[in-house]
């Protein structure tokens, strides 16, 4: 049997980070119509990492991760691996190589796989595409991944289709195929949302074990605030398109800075409040991706906009003694005499109630 995968050396490789994003646009266009979808958007994903990326439905999370994953094109922008910037438009072998170090699991685990195929030919296509096995070495190697990811024994469900899984096994299908190229980054889209409550925190925790077995980094996308402090070192905070707030996962999500981080926090349920409703002074909807507004993107909802805010799009900024957790957002300037984060989150609070 093939030794796949190899449990690579952590202390052995470079302190590069594995995923650097620099200045990543994303503009569609349709005509004379164009949609902003992702705007100067600056990340950096360490070794055995896992970033989780929050933001409610339209921010831009997905296409992050599409133009991570090179499905998309980026507009403008670097993506670097190991510390080497990709081509802008790389030819067919240096896309595959890319895309060896780089996999992504797909929010629905149905439509992922192709209902006419085994799962045995969905997971041997990977390794035969990147020479990884040959012939006889194939099955066993196929086998092996899906006991990994807790479908055991293999044999039994290399044979079966799609439709003859449960949801919770067909995304452990999804895991399996983007570990058989043995990759270094996972790009999870919202890999839990479509699942049952039940079975959610399994399939977290095996992507967990799988991060600590194999050194995996991932981008994990999420809209549940809770899901992103379980899962995540680090959580960074998309709004129509920009990044908006990045910091360790429990101080962030313990203190969100971003008025729109609060919000976020706000409108998460709450069981200990028992059935009694919260009011959220959310203003509005995200605005239109085509007539973006030419300072903050979240100025027209936030209830702290002030002139500053509408002149340009404010900087990443430091919170005063915190250096690992930044936030794009003029009330924290010190040159303006920031309030700091207790002041504006009881001001939100007095907003909600």
């Amino acid at each position: 049997m093939p030794s796949l995968p190899i449990k690579p050396n952590l202390s052995a490789m470079p302190s590069e980070p594995v995923l650097r994003l620099e200045g990543l646009e994303k503009v569609f266009r349709s005509g004379r119509r164009s949609v902003k979808a992702v705007t100067d958007f600056n990340l950096e994903i360490a070794r055995g990492e896992v970033v989780g990326l929050v933001g409610e439905s339209g921010s831009g999370k997905s296409t992050v991760a599409r133009l991570t994953a090179q499905l998309h094109r980026a507009s403008a922008g670097t993506i670097r691996l190991n510390g080497t910037a990709l081509p802008t438009r790389p030819n067919a072998r240096a896309l595959l190589a890319y895309r060896r170090k780089v996999q992504m699991i797909f929010q629905d685990p149905f439509s992922s796989l192709n209902p006419t195929h085994t799962v045995g030919y969905a997971l041997s296509r990977p390794l035969e595409i990147h020479g990884l096995t040959r012939g006889r070495e194939t099955a066993p190697a196929v086998r092996s991944l899906l006991e990994r990811v807790g479908l055991s024994p293999g044999a039994l469900y290399e044979q079966k289709f799609p439709h003859e899984l449960s949801g919770g096994q067909r995304q452990r299908v999804g895991i399996a195929r983007a570990l058989a190229v043995q990759p270094l980054l996972i790009l999870a889209d919202e890999p839990t949302s479509m699942l049952d409550v039940s079975i959610r925190l399994d399939i977290m925790n095996l992507m967990l074990d799988l991060r600590d077995q194999e050194g995996l980094s991932y981008l994990f996308i999420t809209h549940d605030l809770a899901g992103a402090r379980y899962m995540s070192d680090r959580v960074a905070v998309m709004y129509a398109g920009h990044l908006v707030e990045i910091g360790p996962s429990a101080g962030l999500i313990g203190s969100p800075a971003h008025p729109y981080t609060q919000l976020l926090k706000s409108a998460a349920p709450k069981p200990e409040s028992g059935l009694a409703a919260t009011r959220v002074d959310a203003r509005g909807e995200i605005p239109d991706l085509t007539q973006l507004p030419p300072g903050c993107p979240f100025e027209p909802r936030c209830p702290h906009a002030r002139a500053e805010c509408r002149a340009a799009l404010p900087r990443m900024v430091e919170l005063p003694g915190q250096s690992a957790h930044q936030v794009r957002c003029v009330l924290y300037y010190p040159e303006l005499g920031a309030p700091g984060i207790a002041e504006i989150a009881a001001t939100t609070q007095r907003a909600s109630a």
